[in-house]
């Protein structure tokens, strides 16, 4: 039973990032709850893989398409939006392909883009923030 508990907690999320004249950019939506930014995230899909769960977060949550690094997988401890708990979360990178105007969550989050330097300021975790800024820059 534990471990079933466990399971739920699991989360995927993505970053989603495009290139705006020579910057990079990062595209983050609010959570439902707390109105915070953040990534999209969301919990296992019985039928999808992870990667596929990652693209369809992109898609509901944020109205974003677009193509995952083949490389980019970073399983870390990330804190809810309510900050009451720690989650293990996997990380994937999208690279934005295209930007819809309507997508299934628009009238429950806001979307903004941020710079990549100001996006990296606000992830409080250090492994993630160590791969990002390298598979980014690299």
């Amino acid at each position: 039973m534990a471990s079933k508990q466990h399971h739920k907690k699991k989360r995927i999320a993505v970053v989603p990032v495009v290139m705006r004249k020579t910057r990079l950019k990062v595209y983050l939506v609010t959570s439902r709850e707390e109105r915070k930014w953040i990534i999209p995230t969301g919990k296992l899909e019985k039928k999808l893989n992870n990667r596929q769960v990652a693209a369809l977060e992109a898609f509901e949550e944020a109205g974003i398409l677009g193509k995952l690094d083949k490389h980019f997988r970073e399983q870390v401890l990330l804190r809810s939006p309510s900050g009451k708990h720690k989650r293990k979360t996997t990380v994937f990178l999208l690279y934005v392909k295209r930007i819809l105007k309507c997508w299934p969550e628009i009238h429950d989050r806001k979307r903004k883009l941020v710079s990549l330097k100001k996006y990296l300021k606000s992830v409080s975790n250090r492994k993630l923030k160590r791969k990002l800024t390298k598979n980014i820059y690299a």
